[in-house]
């Protein structure tokens, strides 16, 4: 596993596996909930080397790692034996908002790619047509890649129902069936611009023709009810018949729900969510775009930007274009690449350069703000107000001109195809007069506020390059090698170096001064956080995870300060040892990376407070 050590400090530093209710990642966040928020050492959490920040909101703990948290996400997923992409059935109960931001957003991310392809793909289209070079009229190649990068936005329903059916673990091909009557040829022509009935469900019940094409929240909603309905169904249906009646028995109950409550409630709020945001971009004009432009790169800090981007993908689905999210986002990516390029500049600190560099190519190339922000903005204060007001400032031309996107994508340098419009080279003209202005208001603010310089971390390691920690023994006993154990993840020394004792007596007494920086509910496992800085844990016995707190006693709580010497667990050798278990005691240093080596200090028997290790 390539981030396998990353993976087991913020698997340790979130209270184990036991404590996850759900985990997912978004394109730079790991997004956890937990069942006891209290296990999560928060402070732990973020000092992690490849963290780059956490953030809670919205009932999440938002992990931000950057753009390599995919593999991240999978190396904690298989440490915890989660199935990828397969949600935690959750036991912490959410508010309503973040249940339902978390549904739509969840539902929406596996289907961003056919946006982003399709959206694209007509860009492209757009800028051949504008060039003279061909158009669905001239020529058959055009007509067939047009129709088909039509057809992602025209058949979004059913996409959208196959992804919210992975969602809400259901069947996506019976969700398929009922995204797809959404857009069924004789459906559509029943549809008119004016809502009005087109009819009555079993003569009784009156049926709405609006037309589903293009839009997304209609069928998350009938996925979600279809999944209560078809789980109902394989619970009371029997085994002998259950192939035959849940799928049929779905459908049945499911297409007047849809056609007569679901898809039309949702309809009408798709298109009144995609008109309200026209009404305050036509009301407010450029004014207030500017306000929103400076106010959104802090909701993005927060984590609560999908919302927008939920209602940039029904505009910009309904009516061709999105003259608001994608703007927003435009200018606070350039802004947030100018400040890091700024900052780069101006700063003094090797490490602070390194970061706002790198920070500002995946901003302006990748369209990646978070390692800009939680790295560089964000962390030094004043850029950030200045990120806000060159935001503004593009927000208030860009208002002015009307920019509008064409396609939903990351707003770049790159994807500047996305602006390109069906009249002519002025909306992609003002695309970038846009970004100009985002970036230089935003660079020449930066400079004049000015930030307060953060202490070299290099200049830090220097200083302490020569001081020599030591732990002392938690145990007595016999000490072995760690590669003696029998345990492949401590003889390996894949948690960190250190040694094992063969105890003599069930108590484990805190090695050094220091926090309980963790503490395992089966208690057979400890960490101590020293004064210092040293990560030691003290693991008892091998797969004693299993006696699950049987024969252990605990005299300490998670993040309680300790004095050396002070008994933190006790656990009983004779029932260990009679439950067939190796009492084998493991003591590593989980940071090993952070110093030039640990040497064993001493070998043979040992006392609670001789030094064991040598930490340099």
């Amino acid at each position: 596993m390539k981030y396998e050590n990353l993976a087991r400090e913020i698997l340790s530093a979130v209270g184990g596996k036991k404590n996850i209710a759900s985990l997912t990642h978004c394109m730079t966040r790991l997004r956890f909930t937990f069942n006891d928020n209290a296990k999560v050492d928060e402070q732990k959490l973020e000092n992690i080397e490849g963290v780059v920040s956490l953030v809670k909101s919205g009932g999440q703990y938002q992990v931000v790692i950057g753009t390599h948290v995919h593999d991240v996400y999978l190396d904690v997923c298989e440490l915890a034996g989660i199935k990828e992409d397969e949600p935690i059935e959750e036991k912490k109960k959410k508010g309503f908002v973040s249940s339902l931001i978390g549904a739509i957003t969840g539902c929406i991310g596996p289907i961003i790619p056919v946006l982003v392809g399709c959206g694209l793909g007509r860009c492209i289209l757009m800028i051949i047509s504008m060039l003279g070079l061909a158009n669905a009229e001239t020529s058959y190649t055009y007509y067939i890649f047009n129709f088909v990068f039509d057809a992602g936005y025209y058949f979004l329903p059913v996409f959208t129902a196959v992804a919210a059916a992975k969602h809400f673990k259901c069947n996506p091909f019976i969700a398929a069936v009922l995204g797809a009557a959404l857009v069924h040829p004789n459906w559509t022509a029943t549809t008119s611009p004016i809502i009005q009935e087109v009819g009555k469900m079993f003569s009784v019940i009156p049926v709405f023709g609006i037309s589903y094409t293009s839009s997304f929240l209609p069928a998350i909603l009938v996925t979600w009810a279809m999944s209560k309905v078809e789980h109902g169904l394989n619970k009371v249906t029997p085994q002998v018949v259950k192939n035959l009646v849940v799928p049929l028995g779905t459908l049945l109950i499911m297409i007047p729900i849809e056609f007569t409550i679901l898809a039309p409630l949702m309809g009408i709020i798709s298109i009144y969510l995609g008109k309200a945001l026209l009404w305050c971009y036509n009301t407010l004009g450029m004014f207030g775009l500017a306000i929103l432009c400076f106010v959104y790169p802090w909701v993005v800090t927060c984590g609560m930007h999908a919302p927008l981007a939920v209602a940039g993908m029904q505009l910009l689905a309904a009516n061709g274009y999105d003259p608001i999210s994608r703007t927003l986002t435009l200018t606070a990516n350039m802004a947030q690449g100018a400040a890091c390029i700024a900052v780069g500049i101006k700063t003094k600190n090797r490490d602070l350069k390194e970061t706002s560099f790198s920070s500002a190519v995946t901003a302006l190339i990748g369209g990646i703000t978070e390692p800009a922000i939680y790295g560089v903005t964000l962390k030094l204060k004043k850029p950030m107000i200045a990120v806000s007001i060159g935001s503004m400032v593009a927000g208030l031309y860009a208002g002015f001109c009307g920019l509008k996107a064409y396609a939903f994508m990351s707003p770049s340098l790159v994807n500047f195809a996305m602006w390109a419009g069906p009249d002519g080279s002025s909306n992609l003209i003002n695309a970038f007069v846009t970004i100009a202005i985002s970036m230089v208001v935003t660079f020449i603010m930066t400079l004049v506020l000015g930030w307060e310089e953060p202490e070299e971390k290099t200049q830090i390691q220097k200083k302490s390059s020569n001081v020599v920690n030591t732990v002392s023994a938690p145990v007595t006993g016999k000490v072995v090698a760690l590669k003696d154990v029998n345990d492949k993840a401590f003889s390996s020394e894949a948690l960190g170096k250190g040694v094992a004792i063969i105890p003599e007596e069930g108590k484990v007494y805190a090695p050094e001064d220091g926090i309980v920086s963790a503490l395992f509910d089966t208690k057979h496992a400890i960490g101590i956080t020293t004064k210092d800085g040293v990560e030691v844990l003290i693991h008892i016995g091998i797969d004693t995870v299993n006696l699950a707190g049987k024969g252990f006693t605990s005299h300490v709580a998670q993040n309680q300060q300790v004095k050396k010497g002070d008994c933190l667990v006790e656990f009983d050798l004779d029932e260990i040892k009679k439950e067939n278990y190796d009492t084998t005691t493991m003591v590593v240093i989980t940071n090993t990376s952070n110093y030039l080596e640990v040497i064993p200090t001493k070998e043979g028997k040992v006392q609670t407070g001789d030094a064991l290790l040598t930490v340099m």
